[in-house]
């Protein structure tokens, strides 16, 4: 394909509740990050009518980030605005864990990610990141041999130059996780291919068989290849094969071939069956409710411990300080909005 822009498909997506079956849809696709601002500087009616989340269950702060001054939070969910006459207006923000927990919304209000986006449409939002992910569960090829095949020159590329980083474990120098990357953080198509397993691993500290095989493949659209996507999956209702078809539009791999020149080198099998497979992806969305899970992550690892050692002095000596300690303790105004929304279901916050 020679055009310039993201291409277009024509598949419906819609939210679905349950894990799909790994062995049927090896490939699943999902919204993992995104940034979209609006000129208005009426905070409560972009809640209202775009986020639909209502205010009382969002910590309000007198900071923001990328020169907005506040921000409306309900943990990964982020609304900055500015100071009125500030051309900002508002910006919301949804990280990949943010993506994960609006997705608790939106299967609430009975919505998808397209309704999502033609809110934002119709009141002028403008998207000025949006990152789609698809994991790979089959692992139609190991992120390493494609490192083998870039040193080769086994590839063609709209982009120019790819970049790598990886790691090795020092005792039996086996491979540690390696990621891709290809284009310019700069432009406004970027890909990242990388190990999701040893990522996860590394990150939860667990053993890597606990994960099995993964891999991830990642589409980072800026401003106008961003919009240009959005206005794509509403028109033509497909999340999936505009994700295949970007990557099929900027990369492919190839074996070499003496006999013949570089531009007639045929396609690898391993990626005519992994963009001959896109059939079998579906938009896979996995609705997340644990908010503030890193707090609660924090005090198991470095206060339980603790905790439990003062536990066993009061049974020991038939004290009750531990109690005491919770029972007098103050909670600061973050810490009663993370237990407002704890407690409430997310029925209660939307609007």
């Amino acid at each position: 394909m020679t055009t310039q822009n993201p291409p277009l498909a024509n598949r419906g997506v819609l939210i679905e509740k349950e894990k799909p079956d790994e062995d049927k849809n090896p490939l699943t696709a999902m919204v993992d990050y995104l940034r979209v601002s609006f000129k208005t500087h009426d905070v409560d009616f972009i809640l209202e009518n775009v986020v639909h989340l209502k205010k009382e269950y969002m910590r309000e702060l007198d900071s923001g980030f990328y020169g907005y001054i506040g921000t409306y939070q309900l943990d990964a969910i982020k609304v900055f605005y500015s100071r009125a006459g500030d051309s900002r207006g508002i910006l919301v923000e949804l990280s990949g864990k943010g993506c994960r927990q609006f997705e608790t919304f939106l299967n609430c209000r009975k919505k998808t990610w397209f309704d999502f986006f033609q809110d934002c449409l119709n009141h002028g939002g403008k998207f000025s990141r949006l990152d789609l992910a698809i994991d790979d569960r089959k692992t139609y090829f190991s992120v390493p041999m494609l490192l083998e095949k870039l040193r080769k020159g086994e590839a063609v590329s709209r982009f120019r130059k790819s970049d790598f980083n990886g790691s090795l474990d020092i005792a039996d120098g086996k491979n540690g996780g390696t990621t891709l990357y290809f284009g310019s953080k700069k432009s406004e198509a970027y890909l990242c291919f990388y190990e999701k397993n040893y990522e996860q691993a590394e990150k939860l500290n667990l053993p890597l068989e606990e994960f099995g095989d993964w891999n991830r493949y990642e589409l980072r659209l800026k401003n106008d290849r961003a919009q240009m996507a959005v206005k794509s999956l509403i028109e033509r209702q497909d999340l999936l094969n505009i994700s295949m078809q970007i990557i099929n539009n900027y990369l492919r791999f190839v074996d070499a071939n003496e006999d013949v020149s570089r531009e007639r080198w045929k396609t690898s099998p391993f990626w005519e069956e992994f963009i001959g497979d896109v059939g079998k992806l579906r938009l896979y969305v996995n609705p997340e409710q644990d908010f503030y899970e890193k707090s609660r992550r924090w005090l198991q690892n470095s206060c339980a411990p603790t905790m439990k050692m003062v536990l066993e002095a009061d049974q020991a000596l038939g004290r009750q300080d531990l109690s005491d300690m919770i029972v007098n303790a103050e909670l600061s105004p973050k810490q009663e909005k993370m237990l407002d929304v704890l407690l409430a279901t997310p029925e209660e916050m939307v609007c």
